[in-house]
C-alpha cells in the first residue's frame, strides 16, 4: 500500500505488518488444508481403483467359468452324440 492511502485510511505501520501476518498465517492454513484434502482425495481414488481392479477381476473369472461349463456342456453332448451313433451301428 502507499504511504498517501495510508495516511489516509488511518492505517500506522504496526497495522499493516498485523495484516500481514494474518495474511501469511491465513495462507498457510489454506496450503495444509489443500494438501491434507488432495492427500485424502489421492488415497480415496486409490482405495476406489483397488476395489474396482477386484472387481474386474471377479467378474472375468466368473465369465471364464461360465465359458468353460459351455465348452464342457458342448463335449458332453458331442460324446453323448458319439456314444449313441455308435450303439446305433
Amino acid at each position: 500500500m502507499s504511504k498517501p492511502f495510508c495516511a489516509l485510511a488511518g492505517v500506522g505501520p504496526y497495522a499493516l505488518a498485523k495484516a500481514g501476518e494474518v495474511y501469511e498465517d491465513m495462507a498457510i492454513r489454506g496450503r495444509k488444508i489443500v494438501s491434507r484434502m488432495s492427500r485424502e482425495a489421492a488415497q480415496e481414488f486409490e482405495e476406489t481403483a483397488h476395489e474396482l481392479e477386484g472387481l474386474s477381476r471377479s467378474t472375468r473369472q466368473q465369465a471364464q467359468a461360465q465359458e468353460r461349463q459351455e465348452r464342457e456342456k458342448e463335449t458332453m453332448a458331442q460324446t453323448t452324440g458319439r456314444a449313441r451313433a455308435a450303439s446305433r451301428a
